[in-house]
């Protein structure tokens, strides 16, 4: 980059990253000793109607792995979290479901336990205690969809298109139940939902479905994650690309992860057009830094909404939505964003600010 442009991001990715000073030591009040999980938001601790749960749990498990803190959990936390997540799998599907929600009920969420929940294992170094969903062997009600193309096509047909985000989110956290497949009938359904994904881009965005501009940027994003999952090219990443940056341009950003969303997505996209160039950084840095500001919290964490947190960020209610930091959001900002927007500035990401004695507070 020349001089001036590197001078720039450098003043920019200060402002970003002085957000986060206090995230290391808002994590451990959302720790839950007695069930070895993590809360959602700091006011979910003392309420009787909420629990540590799967998603805010695997979101705490990657901060801390992306802080370079695991290895400092001591050793009793380190097996409460796997109980946690071990204890949470349903020894007859091989899904892991909190036993306190509606999560069984939902399709799209019991995709998404079962990737977190696997993921945050394996960083634990553990295994689930059962095994996993195995769609070869026979159908059952939480695999029918992926028994033939035919099957698969109609629950396409089924997904509500008129929101672009929530149909794809649905195709995308369909990507890990789908690697479980022999590779035969994998290949031939992940063909499926590609071809038929691309059947509905607009040609000129490359958006599939409707919804707000963030909405269908947001749908294009979970498409993306899903062909960098199964391994194939994201259709029409060019249109993609310039039509996300147009919406980052000109759309109020109040949500969290209408933040974080475009911001992954032309990194996926970028680099399958052969990188992001260093104008284009330098603009995603500066709006990424400026939307930022309204969703860091007082407590520390980053909320999901400009001002307060999510009551129920995917269809189960987990916080009552107040001015705090929640799970949701700061699992974003830390994992994806602020080490995102560093790699493309081609700078190294400065080390999280540690407390002193922190991992000392998970026992206390």
């Amino acid at each position: 980059m020349t001089g001036t442009t590197a001078g720039t991001l450098d003043g920019e990715l200060a402002e970003f990253d002085h957000l986060f000073v206090n995230v290391l030591d808002w994590l451990p009040g959302l720790w839950d000793r007695e069930r070895g999980g993590f809360y959602y938001a700091l006011s979910s601790t003392g309420a009787s109607e909420f629990e540590a749960d799967i998603e805010s749990t695997a979101f705490a498990v990657n901060i801390i792995a992306r802080a370079g803190l695991l290895g400092s959990l001591p050793r009793a936390v380190r097996t409460a979290l796997v109980r946690f997540f071990q204890d949470r799998q349903d020894r007859r599907s091989g899904y892991f479901l909190d036993p306190q929600n509606e999560m069984r009920e939902i399709e799209r969420l019991r995709g998404r336990a079962l990737d977190m929940a696997t993921s945050a294992l394996a960083r634990l170094g553990a295994e689930p205690l059962y095994p996993l969903p195995d769609p070869g062997t026979g159908a059952t009600a939480y695999t029918r969809h992926v028994e033939s193309v035919d099957a698969f096509e109609e629950w396409l047909d089924q997904r509500p298109w008129e929101n672009s985000w929530l149909a794809q989110d649905n195709i995308q956290a369909q990507a890990a139940l789908l690697m479980l497949l022999p590779d035969s009938r994998r290949d031939a359904l992940v063909g499926t939902a590609i071809r038929y994904v691309s059947a509905r881009q607009d040609p000129v965005t490359g958006f599939a479905g409707e919804g707000v501009p963030y909405n269908r940027l947001s749908g294009a994003f979970k498409f993306a994650l899903f062909c960098r999952q199964v391994g194939h090219a994201v259709p029409r990443a060019r249109e993609i690309y310039d039509a996300a940056f147009e919406v980052i341009r000109t759309q109020e950003c109040t949500d969290a992860c209408w933040l974080r969303n475009p911001v992954e997505l032309i990194d996926v996209v970028g680099a399958q057009l052969g990188g992001v160039g260093e104008r284009d950084v330098a603009e995603l840095v500066r709006i990424t830094t400026a939307n930022s500001r309204g969703f860091a919290r007082d407590d520390g964490g980053f909320s999901r909404h400009l001002g307060h947190s999510l009551e129920a960020p995917n269809e189960v209610r987990l916080g009552f939505g107040l001015d705090e930091g929640d799970l949701n959001a700061t699992h974003q900002f830390v994992t994806t964003v602020r080490p995102t927007l560093y790699r493309l500035a081609g700078v190294a990401a400065p080390a999280l600010s540690i407390p002193d004695g922190w991992a000392d507070r998970f026992q206390a």
